[in-house]
């Protein structure tokens, strides 16, 4: 069974607002060097932002963060580490798009990634750290190691260095062109990718007849506590309501639906709310 895992976390009762206490200062970071230098000697000048040791040879494994850039912009990014070797994308929630990231890992603490436009030039860098301690309220006070992502992006054409932080969501085996071909054998990410997408959009905009068609058939959903077996669109459509409430269509749309965690049963969108098979339609529905 491939290996894999998603972390699901209760928020605490009053989860403070988390700032990232490290902004790198207005300026152009031309080589990787020239950045983790810049990082270092911030790191060593703030109290408490000791970094954590972070060392992962994995080159079959792509770990996901999640998080937010300029604390307000949601992105997802997926790393594969090969010692101080860093391969990755990310995308933005409102945009979708996996976006090239190439970049190193030094002294198991300090990471830099370049941004990469279609043609393999670098547009923009990430410049962070793995810390110690977490300086926004995810993980409390509990010691970290490769859990937390926090620093800056920046376009190399200059402007500001924008807040960044991440933490992990889960772990799966796979490859970045082939994220689901371990667990599900699918060979075309954009397969799930896109049927995934095609559903989660179709939920945003109550386009009720597409929704019904991005669902593998028969399904069993509980509605208002009966299990009921749907064997075609037609009979989704008439207990759409019971089915799709607010509450449902809230968490759905919560979720990003790419580059999804995957393992044998399905690849899930958010914390479980939908699951989808290998061609990419609906196969499991979480009210």
């Amino acid at each position: 069974m491939p290996f894999g895992f998603a972390l699901t976390r209760t928020p605490r009762a009053r989860a403070r607002r988390f700032s990232i206490p490290v902004v790198l200062p207005n300026q152009r970071y031309r080589t990787w060097a020239g950045a983790a230098r810049t990082l270092g000697l911030l790191l060593a000048l703030v109290p408490g932002l000791a970094g954590a040791v972070c060392v992962r040879h994995e080159p079959g494994t792509l770990w996901d963060f999640e998080g937010t850039l300029a604390a307000k912009l949601r992105v997802r990014m997926t790393l594969v580490f090969s010692g101080e070797q860093v391969d990755g994308v990310y995308f933005y929630a409102n945009q979708l798009r996996d976006i090239p990231l190439k970049g190193h890992l030094s002294n198991a603490q300090n990471l830099v990634l370049d941004e990469l436009d279609a043609t393999g030039a670098v547009t923009a860098r990430f410049v962070g750290h793995f810390p110690e301690r977490d300086p926004g309220s995810t993980y409390g006070d509990s010691p970290l190691t490769c859990d937390v992502i926090a620093g800056t992006w920046q376009k190399l054409a200059g402007g500001a260095a924008l807040p960044v932080y991440l933490t992990t969501s889960s772990a799966v085996t796979g490859s970045l062109d082939h994220r689901y071909l371990a667990a599900l054998g699918v060979h075309d990410d954009h397969l799930i990718n896109d049927g995934a997408t095609r559903f989660w959009r179709a939920v945003k905009a109550d386009d009720r007849p597409v929704v019904a068609a991005q669902i593998a058939y028969p399904i069993a959903v509980n509605v208002a506590g009966r299990r009921l077996r749907l064997k075609t669109p037609a009979e989704l459509l008439s207990h759409y309501d019971a089915i799709f409430t607010e509450a449902f269509r809230a968490a759905i749309l919560k979720a990003m639906p790419r580059n999804l965690f995957v393992r044998d049963q399905g690849a899930m969108l958010g914390s479980g709310a939908v699951w989808f098979g290998a061609n990419g339609k609906a196969t499991a529905l979480s009210p």
